[in-house]
């Protein structure tokens, strides 16, 4: 049984890879919560028509969207 390092700090490159994989957006990402039984939840900036960050009062605006975790397994090639 091998042990793994658990990381302190993850890169900007890996979050915009985890986003990528996730399909979002990542510089409209405001928030991201993976769960492990429930899936994705994200808080994303709500931008307007010229793409803008809206703003509600002093803080942006954000929507938040849930990809719940698929009951399936799905296995990627052979050990």
């Amino acid at each position: 049984m091998s042990s793994t390092a658990i990381p302190t700090v993850i890169t900007v490159d890996q979050r915009r890879a985890l986003c990528r994989v996730l399909g979002l957006p990542a510089a409209q990402v405001y928030e991201l919560h993976v769960h492990a039984r429930e899936g994705v939840r994200a808080s994303l900036y709500v931008l307007d028509r010229e793409g803008r960050k809206m703003l509600h009062g002093e803080e942006p605006l954000t929507a938040t969207v849930h990809i719940p975790l698929a009951e399936e397994v799905t296995a990627r090639g052979t050990p």
